[in-house]
């Protein structure tokens, strides 16, 4: 993590990243363009689920907290996305992680602080508008949400950056010593996607599945916030989840140096 002692070192990697996101505006206009396509799918894909299933409540959800659920997740999503993978990848590719590991400074700080960049322009250009309209349409749609949820979400979503970073920082690291990461990369986004509640919610899983996904990081990436969020937790299964964010956050990390300490040993640079 980085300390006190650090911001001033750091910040400039943060600050970069976030300018560097600012130069791209028309790759941010395409790649919203197409979510939105999706996010509209899966809108008339969830109204077609209910209006065939003839409920107004589908295990627990009715439509419009399906719809508040969908947009959530989405956000919680891109809110928590520090893109780290890539770029560890396309340094151990044009071998400038040669460079990078001789300067007196620590590779995972680094790269988290580069993330919390793109976690700062995402905020900014999508999250805040898209709670923002969709804090209007809850309301509108008489569904219950007060100032603590949003709080308790926000206190998740930081808990869900920590853990997106070390996990796409792990899977960084393994470019290391895999020469083609893109393949592999796919299948690991679309199994994050599905565990995480972002493309379904947990509980629309049979039991000993939700079981399962208990078991794993990504529930805590995106579900739990979301949740929190609707309101759909009590009190003490929020203190539980949080708690389960902060113990995967240890695990991860923890993870993360054992990594480092064995691969860096082997290192093969590939540009240069």
């Amino acid at each position: 993590m980085i300390s006190k002692k650090d911001l001033n070192t750091y910040k400039t990697f943060t600050i970069n990243s976030f300018q560097k996101n600012l130069a791209y505006k028309f790759s941010t206009i395409i790649y919203l363009i197409g979510e939105i396509l999706v996010l509209i799918v899966t809108y008339y894909l969830w109204k077609g689920i209910f209006k065939s299933s003839g409920e107004n409540i589908i295990n627990g959800f009715t439509f419009s907290e399906m719809v508040v659920y969908v947009l959530i997740s989405y956000l919680t999503a891109q809110f928590a996305y520090t893109d780290v993978s890539y770029e560890i990848l396309s340094e151990v590719k044009d071998g400038s992680i040669s460079i990078n590991l001789l300067r007196p400074l620590s590779y995972e700080k680094r790269m988290l602080a580069q993330g919390l960049g793109n976690v700062a322009y995402n905020f900014i250009v999508i999250v805040i508008w898209g709670l923002i309209g969709t804090t209007i349409y809850s309301f509108n749609s008489n569904i219950s949400l007060t100032l603590t949820q949003i709080l308790l979400y926000l206190l998740s979503c930081i808990f869900s950056i920590i853990i997106s970073f070390y996990y796409g920082y792990i899977f960084g690291l393994l470019s290391f010593k895999l020469n083609n990461m893109w393949g592999l990369s796919q299948v690991m986004g679309a199994i994050m996607k599905l565990l995480s509640g972002l493309l379904i919610p947990i509980v629309f899983f049979p039991t000993w599945a939700q079981g399962i996904f208990d078991l794993l990081p990504f529930k805590s990436m995106i579900y739990t916030p979301t949740m929190i969020f609707m309101g759909k937790l009590e009190s003490m299964e929020i203190i539980k989840s949080l708690g389960i964010q902060v113990i995967w956050i240890l695990i991860l990390s923890f993870a993360a140096k054992k990594f480092w300490d064995k691969l860096i040993k082997d290192l093969v640079i590939l540009g240069g």
